[in-house]
């Protein structure tokens, strides 16, 4: 006899626990290490336009577990619309994925339609180890974009900064006057990114300030020729140093800026205690940074596709 339906219902504030501990052990399982924390999710309800009662789900069993999470969003807002869905690797439902999913297309594509996007897409991203999902996504009619390389280093405890390249000059990012800065250059770095994002300065400052894991310390913006070439952003998550975002723009690549940038992290979280600096990576990036990170000692953890679906079909 198979088990009744999960009750599923908009999250409360009361859930984030539950939830990302949900969250860390579909990370074990992927992965065999935990990589959510209570901040991330919480990140993730504060984005600019994101409605909590309308935009995110929680699945509970019959004793009252969370087993299940999936939410919608238009980070973007460029009319790349974005998705994820949980399920406990425990739980024996195998409609509740669909569910969820199907909760969060729906939503995505009213989000699309009050917001007049004419080409929408919907995208996903899959672990390269869960085959279950990337089934369903199948299914579903997504189909596979790009791959995105997680990479890792373990930093020795007296790890020297070698210095930025002559006449660059690595100054530490400022609150209340270095936000303007950062956004401008990060934009124009990522210009040709595949996934690059027409996200509005005040949403950018919120999701990436906002949060109580920002801490200006770990920030850095390289200066060239009187302005500013590239830019790196980092957060301290207790275990493990994270790099949300290293950019270089057009004009100053090829330079070493990017390496330099991405050793000041390394010895900035060595200073910290931090045995571990991760990231993730566009395989298929335009400025070519895997060979980057791999010159500087990183290695490939782990992959993950990015999936996508048009909503207009």
């Amino acid at each position: 006899m198979s088990p009744a339906p999960s009750r599923v219902r908009a999250p409360a504030r009361a859930d984030l626990e539950a939830i990302a501990g949900l969250l860390n052990v579909c990370d074990v399982a992927e992965t065999g290490r935990p990589d959510t924390t209570l901040d991330d999710v919480a990140g993730d309800w504060g984005l600019a336009g994101f409605e909590l009662s309308r935009d995110a789900w929680v699945a509970e069993s019959g004793d009252g577990r969370v087993v299940g999470y999936a939410y919608a969003g238009d980070q973007a807002r460029s009319g790349e619309l974005e998705a994820d869905v949980w399920v406990h690797p425990e739980h024996a439902e195998p409609e509740l994925a669909r569910r969820l999913l199907g909760l969060a297309e729906r939503r995505a594509r009213q989000i699309a339609s009050r917001r007049g996007y004419p080409a929408p897409v919907l995208e996903v991203f899959c672990s390269g180890t869960n085959t279950a999902k990337r089934a369903l996504l199948r299914e579903r009619g997504f189909a596979l974009r790009r791959t995105v390389i997680r990479m890792a280093i373990d930093l020795e405890a007296d790890l020297r900064e070698p210095g930025p390249p002559a006449g660059v000059e690595l100054r530490a990012f400022v609150s209340g006057r270095d936000e303007r800065t950062m956004y401008d250059a990060m934009i124009e770095a990522f210009a040709d990114h595949d996934r690059q994002s027409d996200e509005p300065f005040e949403a950018w400052r919120t999701r990436l300030l906002g949060g109580e894991a920002f801490d200006p310390d770990l920030w850095a913006l390289a200066w060239a020729g009187g302005e500013p070439a590239g830019g790196l952003i980092a957060y301290d998550h207790g275990d493990l140093g994270w790099i949300q975002g290293l950019g270089v723009r057009r004009a100053w690549r090829r330079r070493g800026i990017g390496g330099a940038l991405l050793t000041h992290a390394f010895a900035a979280f060595a200073r910290c205690g931090r045995p571990r600096v991760e990231l993730a990576v566009d395989a298929e990036g335009e400025t070519r940074p895997l060979g980057v990170y791999e010159r500087a000692g990183m290695h490939r953890t782990h992959e993950y596709g990015l999936h996508e679906k048009r909503l207009a079909d």
